[in-house]
C-alpha cells in the first residue's frame, strides 16, 4: 500500500461508536458503556453477575495530520510495544494491518488486545474475562469485535 496516499478519514470517530451496545452485550450481558478522553475512548465493564464478567475497551486514535504514514508509524511502536515475554502475538485479516496480543492474567480467565489500523485510523479493541466461571475465549471475542469494528469504520470512510 502507498503509505503517502491521502488520508481517508478527516476526523477520529468516537469509542462508543465503533461498537454497538448490542454488539457487546453478546459478550459482557448488561454492561454499560462509558465514554472516556474526550470520546476516543469507551469501556464497556460489569464487574459481577452469574452470568460472567468482563471489560471491553475501545479506543480510537488520530495521529497529527492525520497522514497514513504518521498512523502506520503509530501502528509500528503498537507492534513493538506488545511484544513481550508471556505474550503471543497473533496477525489478524483485518482493515490494511492487525494483530492481536494476548496474555494470561492473575485472577482472570486471561485478556487480549487488538490494534488494526484502516488508512489513518488505528484502534485498539480489548477484553478481559474477570470469571473463570462461563469463560469465553477473549482471542475469539476480541478478534469478532474487531472485525465489527474495521467494517463499521470502513463503511464511515466510504
Amino acid at each position: 500500500m502507498n503509505t503517502r496516499s491521502q488520508a481517508r478519514f478527516k476526523h477520529a470517530p468516537a469509542g462508543c461508536w465503533l461498537l454497538s451496545q448490542a454488539q457487546v452485550q453478546v459478550y459482557v450481558p448488561g454492561a454499560g458503556s462509558e465514554s472516556s478522553l474526550e470520546g476516543a475512548a469507551c469501556t464497556w465493564e460489569k464487574a459481577t453477575g452469574d452470568d460472567g464478567a468482563g471489560r471491553v475497551h475501545v479506543y480510537v486514535e488520530t495521529f497529527d495530520r492525520s497522514t497514513v504514514k504518521d498512523a502506520k508509524d503509530q501502528y509500528e511502536i503498537r507492534r513493538r510495544q506488545a511484544d513481550e515475554p508471556g505474550t503471543t502475538i497473533i496477525p489478524l485479516s483485518i482493515g490494511d494491518e492487525s494483530f492481536m496480543a494476548c496474555s494470561a492474567s492473575k485472577g482472570s480467565a486471561g485478556s487480549c488486545e487488538s490494534y488494526t489500523r484502516l488508512s489513518n485510523q488505528v484502534f485498539r479493541v480489548e477484553f478481559e474475562s474477570f470469571e473463570v466461571r462461563n469463560v469465553r475465549d477473549p482471542a475469539s471475542v476480541v478478534r469478532t469485535l474487531t472485525a465489527q469494528a474495521a467494517q463499521h469504520l470502513s463503511q464511515a470512510g466510504r
